[in-house]
Parts: C-alpha cells; structure tokens; sequence
C-alpha cells in the first residue's frame, strides 16, 4: 500500500474507533447516572474509573490523528 493509501486508511479506523468510543462514553454516562440514582456509590466509583479510562483512550487517538 502507498503511503497516502496507509494514512487515509489510519485516518478512516481511527475517525470508526473514536465514533465508537464516543458511543460507549455515553452507555457508561447513563450507567453512572442510573447507580447515583440508585445510591450504588461502589458502581459509581468503578464506572467513574472506566469514565477516565476512556476519556484518555481518547485523547490517545486525538493524538495519533
């Protein structure tokens, strides 16, 4: 593959994985939302976990971009 070929298509995968990820931060939102509600305050300690996680997965493919 040429080099431009090999950019468009990092371009393309990494544009489908942060789309996905962006989905997955608004479940996980919602799922935050639902254990305060519930007063679940050990769910929202790990979910609050997995919310900075994929927060720097996405700075990651921010950068590689």
């Amino acid at each position: 593959m040429a080099s431009g070929q090999m950019q468009y298509f990092y371009t393309v995968e990494l544009g489908a994985l942060e789309e996905q990820i962006k989905h997955s931060m608004d479940r996980v939102t919602r799922l935050r939302d639902k254990a305060v509600k519930r007063r679940d305050s050990g769910a929202a300690v790990q979910i609050g976990k997995i919310e900075r996680v994929i927060d720097v997965v996405q700075r990651r493919i921010a950068r590689m971009k």
